[in-house]
């Protein structure tokens, strides 16, 4: 299998660096910044200034190299200030293991007042950090612990409610979304599924897709792809899991481009940034690459369940 590797020089040549800056992309915070001549300010890309005139905007690898040929920083995205960095990223921190050890999601007011800031900028703070917003890390919290409960449950209505859903409708209608399947062929490990998986590298180690015909069924990191397929194969005990055509794989691979971590969040636990990157890449795979799984699969190309 061909693992797509990901650099993290997405931003090398002035063109790139002039698209990050019009579109305000918070990924590209820490990758260089930039100067508008006219007023001898250096921002972050992501700065929400209003944007200057291509033919007035220089850029610079580092805030040290602006600074030595005499330019200011921005007081609105402040981007030599690493103690209000520091206090931010441990913010966004503190917030994902409230919401990960929470028996039940916390709303967005307790959560931003809980780590000291409103919520309209705690909001705004979040989603730079993890390219989420806090509503979304939380959806995920829940349908993670659905997923780990689902198998060890008595029933299905004991694995939704335990995972903090408050509906069996609710649960039922999401079920698609966040399982690829139905709960009952989850809870089974898959039995009777065809399971197509890829692997693409990001800057964070690899990532696997699994899917079958009703959508995206797994996302998983980690450091080595032996182990993420372990993983699957675990999961998936009694599903058949085929490694995925060229549609699927280069599908897998534009999301995980798509999907790279913030540059800004780069201080945030491992664990807290691949859980928020599996987020944007199971949002980033098209419903389409979620192809349609043939019935019949050639015997030689499925890989063995455990």
């Amino acid at each position: 299998m061909t693992v797509t590797t990901t650099a993290a020089t997405l931003y090398t040549c002035d063109e790139a660096r002039w698209q990050a800056v019009r579109d305000r992309d918070t990924r590209a915070d820490g990758h260089f910044c930039y100067v508008v001549t006219t007023t001898g300010v250096y921002s972050r890309p992501s700065c929400t200034v209003r944007l200057a005139l291509r033919e007035n905007v220089r850029f610079f690898p580092t805030p040290e190299a602006a600074r030595a040929e005499g330019y200011r920083p921005c007081r609105r995205c402040c981007p030599d200030d690493s103690d209000r960095h520091a206090a931010s990223a441990e913010a966004v921190a503190r917030a994902c293991r409230i919401i990960d050890e929470a028996p039940l999601p916390p709303s967005l007011d307790e959560l931003a007042r809980k780590v000291g800031y409103s919520r309209f900028h705690f909001h705004r703070l979040f989603k730079s950090f993890t390219g989420i917003t806090p509503h979304a890390y939380l959806a995920a919290a829940r349908a993670r612990r659905v997923r780990e409960a689902l198998p060890l449950s008595g029933t299905i209505a004991d694995a939704m409610y335990s995972s903090g859903f408050n509906s069996g409708g609710h649960f039922y209608a999401a079920a698609p979304e966040i399982l690829g399947m139905t709960p009952k062929a989850y809870r089974a490990g898959g039995d009777g599924t065809d399971i197509r998986y890829s692997v693409a590298g990001s800057s964070l180690g690899p990532v696997l897709v699994a899917a079958t015909d009703k959508g995206v069924c797994g996302v998983l990191t980690g450091d080595e792809v032996p182990g993420l397929l372990n993983q699957l194969r675990t999961m998936f005990r009694q599903a058949r899991l085929v490694p995925a055509d060229d549609d699927f794989a280069a599908a897998v691979a534009a999301a995980v481009r798509e999907a790279e971590p913030p540059q800004i969040g780069r201080e945030l636990p491992l664990r807290i940034r691949r859980s928020a990157l599996a987020v944007r890449v199971r949002r980033a795979v098209p419903t389409a690459a979620a192809v349609r799984v043939r019935r019949t699969v050639p015997a030689s190309a499925v890989v063995p369940s455990r």
